[in-house]
C-alpha cells in the first residue's frame, strides 16, 4: 500500500469512531536496522516488544510501536497477567509472502507444511508472532489477534481450550483508527467476522455448540475456507454471548472462568466437572464450559443461537 492510500484507509477507519475517543498519545520507541536475506528492515522496539519488519512504508512503520502497545493493554484487561516474561516479545511482520514463507519454513522446520494452510500469513509459535503484510484492514487485526495468544504464552501461560483462546482472539481484533494510529479496540467493531457470521446463520451452515467445544483450531484451519470463516465468527459471537447475552445469564460465569486463566490451574477445574459426570472421555474445552457456565448444554445453544439470529441478522 502507498502511503497515500494508508492514509486514506486510515482516514477511513476514523470516520467509523468519530464520536469515540481521541487520539492515544505517541508511544515512543527505538528503531534501528535490519535485515532479512537480502531485503533491508528494521527492528522497532517498545516497552513490551522487539518488532522485525520489512515494510517500507513509514507512515505504516511509524504506527506499529502505538497499535502492538494499545493492543498489549487490551489483552491484559481481559486477562491480566500472572508473571513477567524475562525480555520483550518478539513480531515478525513481512512485506510479502515470499519473505513470510522463507521465514516460517526455516523457524518451524518440520512442521512448516501446516503453517502454510493459515490464510493471510498470520500464526504464533513458541510465543513468537508472524505475520504477513496483506492490507490494513486485513493485517492489523491479524495482528491483534495473534498478539493475543502470543500474550497468553508469555504472561499468562494458562492451558486454554481453543474456542475461549480464539473466541477472545477474535474479540481482540475489532478496532478503530484515526488519521496517524490506533483510537481503541471494540470487540462489537468486526465487520469481516459479522458478515461471515451472517452468511452462515442465512445458509444454515452453523457448527453445533458441542463441536465449537471439542474441536481444535489446528484441525480447523485445515478445512474449507467457509467452514474456517463460520468457526472463527462463532466463537467470536459465543464469547460475545457469554458476555452480553441472555440477559447476563452467563455474565458472572463467563467472568470466573476468565479470572481462572490467572489465578488457577483451569485444566484441574474441567477435570473435576469430568470426574463427576457420566461422560465416556475428557475434553477440555467442553468440561471447562460445563465448571464455569453450565451444565445444560442444550438450552445454552438455544439461547446463543437466537442470540446470533437476534444480533447479526436481525431477528427477534
Amino acid at each position: 500500500m502507498t502511503r497515500a492510500g494508508l492514509v486514506i484507509t486510515l482516514l477511513a477507519l476514523a470516520l467509523t469512531g468519530c464520536a469515540g475517543p481521541k487520539q492515544r498519545p505517541p508511544v515512543r520507541f527505538e528503531s534501528e536496522s535490519w535485515t532479512f536475506g537480502s531485503a533491508p528492515g528494521y527492528k522497532l522496539t517498545t516497552e513490551h516488544y522487539q518488532i522485525y519488519t520489512t515494510l517500507r512504508d513509514q507512515v505504516l512503520r511509524d504506527a506499529l510501536p502505538g497499535f502492538v502497545e494499545a493492543a498489549f493493554e487490551n489483552y491484559a484487561r481481559l486477562v491480566p497477567s500472572t508473571r513477567t516474561p524475562a525480555g520483550r516479545m518478539k513480531v515478525c511482520l513481512f512485506a510479502s509472502r515470499s519473505q513470510w514463507e522463507a521465514f516460517t519454513r526455516r523457524f518451524t522446520g518440520p512442521r512448516a507444511e501446516v503453517f502454510m494452510y493459515v490464510r493471510n500469513g498470520g500464526y504464533s509459535e513458541h510465543g513468537v508472532s508472524v505475520i504477513e503484510y496483506v492490507a490494513h484492514e486485513i493485517t492489523f487485526p491479524l495482528f491483534a489477534h495473534e498478539g493475543f495468544h502470543q500474550y497468553l504464552y508469555h504472561y499468562v501461560n494458562a492451558k486454554v481450550p481453543a474456542w475461549l483462546n480464539e473466541g477472545l482472539a477474535v474479540c481482540c481484533e475489532g478496532q478503530r483508527w484515526g488519521a496517524v494510529g490506533i483510537k481503541e479496540f471494540d470487540p462489537w467493531y468486526n465487520p469481516l467476522r459479522r458478515n461471515d457470521l451472517a452468511a452462515a446463520l442465512a445458509g444454515n451452515r452453523l457448527h453445533s455448540l458441542r463441536r465449537l467445544l471439542e474441536t481444535d483450531a489446528g484441525r480447523i484451519i485445515q478445512g474449507t475456507d467457509q467452514s474456517v470463516a463460520t468457526y472463527y465468527g462463532q466463537v467470536w459471537a459465543l464469547t460475545l454471548f457469554l458476555r452480553d447475552g441472555a440477559n447476563g445469564k452467563y455474565a458472572a460465569g463467563f467472568q470466573r472462568l476468565l479470572s481462572s486463566l490467572s489465578t488457577a490451574d483451569v485444566e484441574q477445574h474441567a477435570r473435576a466437572s469430568y470426574i463427576w459426570s457420566e461422560r465416556p472421555s475428557f475434553n477440555l474445552g467442553e468440561d471447562l464450559f460445563r465448571s464455569f457456565i453450565s451444565e445444560d448444554l442444550d438450552t445454552v445453544a438455544r439461547e446463543y443461537q437466537d442470540f446470533m439470529r437476534t444480533r447479526f441478522l436481525g431477528r427477534g
